[in-house]
């Protein structure tokens, strides 16, 4: 039976035991950021103070004048089990214990120590050794900076309270509004399968990813799982912390988790229909793409850039990372030969266009008249947005605006390759960041190699190809 989360995302109240004027002694801070966003009734806990600046302060938690639905415990680690009894005496709800020191170190008794407490009780954990719940839509937010008037439709859960706000503060930068995060450290209590559930019966979500170190229902989890896929249709993308001899060594210390041999772990996640990637980089990748609805119903493509050089790279990167690269049907190659010099150049696929690519409308054009090739899947540019503002400033305003008009009616799926040229250039940032923010308002994913764009790609080919023998349509 699947747990009522609401009360954990959505509160009414919270208490934060451990509470302190002194924000260095607030530990993560969390108080404060309460104190400025949350939209329900927040106290403070600790016996040294009755209010902190303005916010009520009593000396336990059943002393606060209502039942709490989510309390944070801030205190050292023998200190907890007792202040979790209390907890559970007040009946809250559901109590966070951002305290370190338990499973993960090998002090697997006194974690069992908290579940005996709870047992038996209204009374939930989430952790030990994590940050806790992050929902904007309440106000119960990680940092008040990472608050959002948007009603973000991703879910994230994380086993490290450090990937948790990372990944929600990379996310928010790269265009993934979230709905929900969840940091759940050692899942002594409440578990990955439970979040996986809640947000799979989550209207307002529709996207789910994660970080793992290890699961503990393994059954419960294969279940929860192939109905978030199958029955709900949300895709499911999860980064396995571990995957190496040393980081699964490195997993037991973080969160005390059992290490599962990586091919067994892949096998399962294929034969789950789950997005399985192996780091940050490739959860992001993948994110933003089903984020801008990048769905490719095959493996080959086009590619469209300006120079030999670049389009070897380009090919080099899609092909050895599991796509394909066909050439060019005569009709389609004739078309775009129309426009360039037959010198210097190629309409075969890859499609060097020469100096010509760097006219907006001839790039643009090519990559049209490519997608118009039954043989082409997915079609694949290459610009360096920060050379073609700092060669032709003046045209600058105009080259974007034609490519992203032009770039928004190829009607295949299509991808952008955008890589870093100039470093440690500030104006070369922002240059490409205002180029790739465009791109996106067009639902066109950018990345920075091409290698990125085809393992990305190749991640959702599979979830694609894998919900299409289940008899499940994800294109309407």
């Amino acid at each position: 039976m699947s747990i009522n989360l609401d009360p954990l995302f959505y509160p009414k109240s919270v208490a934060v035991i451990g509470a302190s004027p002194n924000v260095i002694r607030d530990r993560a801070g969390f108080f404060y950021s309460l104190k400025e966003c949350f939209k329900g009734k927040l106290y403070g806990v600790n016996p040294k103070y009755t209010d902190i600046e303005g916010i009520e302060c009593f000396p336990t938690i059943n002393d606060v004048p209502e039942r709490v639905d989510y309390a944070f415990i801030m205190l050292p680690r023998e200190k907890v089990n007792g202040v979790l009894k209390e907890c559970v005496i007040a009946k809250a709800k559901f109590v966070l214990v951002f305290t370190s020191g338990f499973s993960e170190m090998g002090e697997y008794a006194l974690e069992e120590e908290l579940i005996e407490t709870i047992r038996g009780s209204e009374t939930r954990i989430v952790g030990p050794n994590c940050i806790g719940a992050h929902c904007p839509e309440s106000g119960l937010v990680f940092y008040a900076q990472l608050n959002s008037d948007i009603r973000g439709d991703v879910a994230f859960f994380s086993q490290s309270g450090g990937h948790a706000l990372n990944f929600t503060i990379r996310g928010l930068s790269i265009g993934l509004d979230f709905n929900k995060v969840i940091s759940l450290g050692n899942q002594a209590n409440l578990a990955i399968e439970d979040f996986i559930e809640y947000f799979a019966e989550d209207d307002r979500i529709k996207f789910i990813c994660g970080y793992a170190e290890d699961v503990k229902d393994g059954e419960r989890f294969k279940s929860v799982v192939k109905k978030t896929i199958l029955e709900k249709k949300k895709p499911l993308v999860l980064w396995k912390g571990g995957r190496s001899v040393d980081g699964a060594r490195a997993t037991s210390s973080h969160t005390g988790a059992v290490a599962v041999p990586t091919k067994i772990w892949d096998s399962v996640m294929d034969q789950l229909g789950v997005i399985n990637v192996e780091n940050q980089n490739e959860l992001a990748d993948v994110m933003i793409a089903l984020k801008l609805g990048f769905l490719p119903q095959g493996r080959n493509v086009a590619i469209a850039v300006a120079g030999g050089g670049s389009s070897v790279e380009l090919t080099d990167g899609v092909s050895l990372n599991g796509l394909s690269v066909p050439t060019l049907s005569e009709k389609i190659q004739k078309k775009i030969g129309v426009d360039i010099s037959a010198v210097n150049t190629s309409t075969k696929n890859p499609i060097d266009l020469g100096m010509f690519g760097f006219a907006p409308n001839i790039f643009v054009n090519a990559m049209m008249l490519a997608a118009e090739d039954p043989n082409i899947d997915i079609v694949m540019g290459c610009q360096y947005p920060e050379m073609i503002k700092a060669m032709a400033p003046d045209a600058w305003d105009m080259s974007v605006n034609i490519l992203i008009e032009g770039l928004s009616k190829v009607k295949k799926p299509t991808v952008m390759i955008i890589p870093r040229v100039y470093e440690n250039s500030s104006d070369a940032e922002a240059v490409r960041a205002e180029f790739i923010g465009r791109l996106r308002e067009v639902g066109i994913p950018a990345y920075p190699s091409a290698a990125r764009m085809a393992r990305a790609t190749m991640n959702i080919q599979k979830y694609v190809d894998f919900m299409k023998v289940h008899g499940v349509d994800i294109f309407k």
